[in-house]
């Protein structure tokens, strides 16, 4: 065409697509911790048993008002005490154990991955750091947060699944142990109420989260109008503002209203599901207990245990 330009049309590059890390690697880049990945990784196992032993404990405790003489209860009451008093210092000790090899397990690792982000970058050309993406703040954010968030992904994250292992699998053989026909049961609903609670997570956590995006955009004309109050009142433009922010908001407001009713719905759904599994659960505990199958403090045991660790 006539306006043309006689210049050669440049496309600009296309950013490089890299493979997700492995997770392998990361670890293996924590090698040299392993004594303390292994300390760490024993005492989140012993810690994920806290849970289970405690509450069969509750359990128990309950169970021995049950008792027929004095005598007994106070015996068994006395012993529980000293078992609350016991998971209570071996919980600070644990924890303090846990996090601590964990926390140097991550320090390391920033460190490490810090160091090779530094060395590869100053390996670059100049012209590389002319782009936009690649300025002194953006370079910096990247040194500080990238590394941090590989340090909880590894190390926060490992010793959060340990641990959930280690509780989760204790507490199905300790309930097998107590009373293994209503163990069963329980075990099959169990993903029922996971489920539940983690759905209701979900629905908190995304509602917040939608709500603050779509309030983006009368946020920032809040934000112009103020800055730019002068001219807005040497033109008069204070209704057509106040007109646009409240057009800004309809959109909002609209997503707010259909997300509660879904929310609402959700949350009282996924509620009602986890009232109607321990609902089956003492049924089914309580028709045991009628045949003599098993006592009422089994119950009580094999409830706790499960529903507790399945929170």
């Amino acid at each position: 065409s006539f306006f043309a330009t006689p210049l050669p049309n440049i496309e600009s590059p296309k950013p490089l697509s890299h493979p997700p890390p492995s997770f392998h690697r990361l670890l293996s880049l924590n090698s040299p911790e392993w004594k303390h990945g292994l300390i760490g990784s024993l005492s989140a196992i012993a810690f994920g048993a806290v849970q289970p032993v405690y509450a069969l404990t509750i359990g128990g405790m309950i169970s021995a008002f049950f008792a027929k003489s004095h005598q007994e209860m106070q015996a068994r009451i006395r012993t529980y005490a000293f078992i609350f008093s016991l998971l209570t210092l071996l919980s600070v000790i644990l924890n303090l154990i846990q996090h601590y090899n964990f926390a140097y397990m991550g320090e390391r690792l920033t460190r490490r991955i810090r160091s090779r982000m530094l060395e590869k970058i100053l390996s670059f050309e100049a012209a590389w750091f002319d782009e936009e993406k690649n300025s002194t703040g953006a370079l910096c954010s990247s040194l500080s947060n990238q590394a941090s968030m590989v340090k909880t992904l590894v190390a926060d994250r490992i010793s959060l699944l340990v641990q959930t292992t280690s509780a989760v699998t204790l507490a199905m053989i300790i309930g097998l142990v107590v009373a293994w026909k209503l163990a069963i049961v329980m075990i099959a609903v169990q993903p029922l109420a996971i489920m539940c609670f983690y759905t209701r997570k979900v629905l908190l956590s995304s509602i917040s989260t939608n709500f603050v995006k779509a309030q983006n955009q009368s946020t920032q004309i809040a934000v112009e109008a103020v800055y730019n109050h002068r001219i807005v009142t040497s033109f008069g433009s204070l209704g057509k503002v106040l007109q646009l922010f409240d057009e800004a908001q309809e959109e909002p407001r609209k997503e707010a209203r259909k997300k509660s009713w879904l929310a609402g719905i959700g949350m009282g759904s996924a509620q009602s599901l986890t009232f109607m599994s321990w609902a089956l659960d003492f049924w089914y505990g309580g028709t045991l207990v009628q045949k003599g199958e098993i006592s009422a403090g089994d119950v009580f045991k094999t409830f706790f245990i499960l529903v507790s660790t399945g929170k």
